[in-house]
């Protein structure tokens, strides 16, 4: 078994930015073109990579203006959550399906272990929770409540205390600058 991803890359607690993302899908090395709608499916769904691992084929539809995607019963806690929209017009939403297109049904659309799904986002993204993380706590960054955020992600409120913390913190460090700049004078 490989070592826990904090002990390679260190304990990161600051989300991925959208420019960060965009930049890592460009120059990113993805050997299939199908790595890239895997990462995307992590980034903009904060699934684990379990759940994005075994979904297939027959748990997404496309709509006109976005990809639906029903996770199923959710890993650990086990409940069932509403199904996730993700706007096509994201980037690299559509090589999420891209991905599931060339599935055939019954089958998984990213038929990867789970060390192989941990190695096609470690290559660019350092580690496969960064993506749930940088959802998670963009959501809260962001306003949503949560309530919003449990429907999302199925995750327990005590779970989701630890992200409301780090939004908590976050914004706490920032109003410190902000008082800062108003008390110098010019």
């Amino acid at each position: 078994m490989s070592l826990p991803w904090y002990r390679k890359h260190g304990k990161i607690e600051t989300p991925l930015t959208d420019e960060e993302f965009l930049e890592g899908m460009k120059k990113g090395k993805f050997v299939k073109p199908e790595h890239k709608g895997f990462v995307a499916l992590l980034h903009y769904t904060a699934v684990r990579k379990e759940e994005a691992l075994r979904a297939k084929r027959e748990q997404f539809r496309l709509e006109p203006d976005q990809v639906i995607f029903d996770v199923g019963k959710r890993l650990k806690h086990g409940i069932h959550t509403p199904s996730l929209n993700i706007p096509l017009s994201a980037p690299y939403v559509d090589e999420i399906w891209k991905a599931v297109e060339k599935t055939k049904l019954g089958t998984r659309v990213f038929p990867y272990s789970s060390k192989t799904g941990y190695n096609i986002v470690s290559r660019v993204f350092k580690y496969p929770h960064y993506h749930r993380l940088s959802r998670i706590t963009n959501f809260f960054l962001d306003g949503y409540t949560i309530p919003e955020v449990h429907s999302w992600t199925g995750l327990t409120l005590s779970a989701l205390d630890y992200y409301v913390g780090l939004v908590t913190v976050r914004e706490m460090g920032e109003s410190l600058a902000k008082k800062n700049k108003s008390n110098i004078e010019v």
